[in-house]
């Protein structure tokens, strides 16, 4: 079954334009990572918000996608500097 991932961050503000950056070089090599369908960004500068959506071929995909970003440090990374923290949810797709 395919698996959905979505996330909103809240950088804080003073951060919010490295945070765009980083998020963005991160979408593209989530692109080419196995088992990924589609991967987006939604940035809105007004409310200092940004929106990521994954679409897996598999759960097990998502984990391993979820584990590799853990292991380099790219979540400790961004997570640094959020006012609060993100919303996460996963989905399955029929």
């Amino acid at each position: 079954m395919k698996e959905a991932a979505f996330a909103v961050i809240y950088p804080d503000i003073d951060t919010f334009e490295d945070h765009a950056k980083a998020v963005a070089a991160m979408i593209c090599e989530t692109r080419s990572f196995p088992g990924c369908i589609e991967a987006h960004a939604g940035i809105n500068r007004a409310r200092h918000e940004i929106a990521v959506f994954h679409f897996w071929e598999s759960n097990d995909h998502l984990d391993r996608y979820l584990t590799w970003r853990a292991e380099r440090g790219d979540l400790d990374a961004r997570s640094a500097t959020m006012r609060r923290e993100q919303d996460f949810r996963t989905y399955s797709v029929p």
